[in-house]
């Protein structure tokens, strides 16, 4: 069974041995704790401050891009990302069956409706094959592993330009044909 295979990689690099195989487990190397209590100490824990300002400075010189905006998180971030894309009250929008709740939940969000469709075996990522019968996508890359982009790219292409949003919160700046993934 495949999620048995993932469990046992996962087990033979992990050097704690226990029953838990902790998905985003913090490493602390440097500063961090100092950071974290001038945040407390400053009051400044969620979407202000300096080091809010500091990490879309940071961001911006990292991608090249033009701007960047810090938010709360990965839902809200999609929701913005399909605002832009015109996505509105009663579209259709295509989630992968294997994600959080936060996908749909941002799809919802706009009154829009969040229909799952397959994922491969071999990425966990949406089926390309699934995705030639739908209209609209959020494709999504769990824990740094990229589905088949290229291919769903362009299968979205051949479809009347459709918005395609890919949110890339767990990637810690991957790449993919040499285009840096936040």
């Amino acid at each position: 069974m495949l999620s048995e295979q993932i469990v046992s990689v996962l087990r033979s690099v992990i050097t704690d041995k226990n029953d838990v195989v902790p998905l985003h487990e913090p490493i602390f190397q440097g500063n961090e704790w100092a950071y974290v209590k001038e945040c407390l100490d400053t009051t400044f824990v969620s979407s202000v401050g300096k080091f809010v300002d500091r990490f879309e400075k940071d961001l911006v010189e990292f991608t090249g891009a033009g701007y960047a905006v810090a938010v709360t998180n990965g839902t809200a971030a999609l929701q913005i990302a399909l605002k832009l894309a015109g996505v509105q009250a009663q579209d259709e929008v295509l989630v992968p069956s294997l994600t959080f709740i936060a996908t749909a939940n941002a799809v919802s969000y706009l009154g829009a409706f969040p229909h799952l469709i397959d994922s491969e075996e071999n990425t966990l990522g949406v089926s390309a094959t699934s995705l030639k019968e739908h209209l609209n996508f959020i494709g999504e890359i769990r824990s740094g592993q990229c589905f088949n982009k290229k291919r769903v790219i362009e299968l979205v292409q051949s479809f009347l330009c459709i918005p395609l949003a890919i949110p890339s919160i767990s990637t810690d700046c991957s790449q993919w044909l040499k285009i840096t993934i936040l």
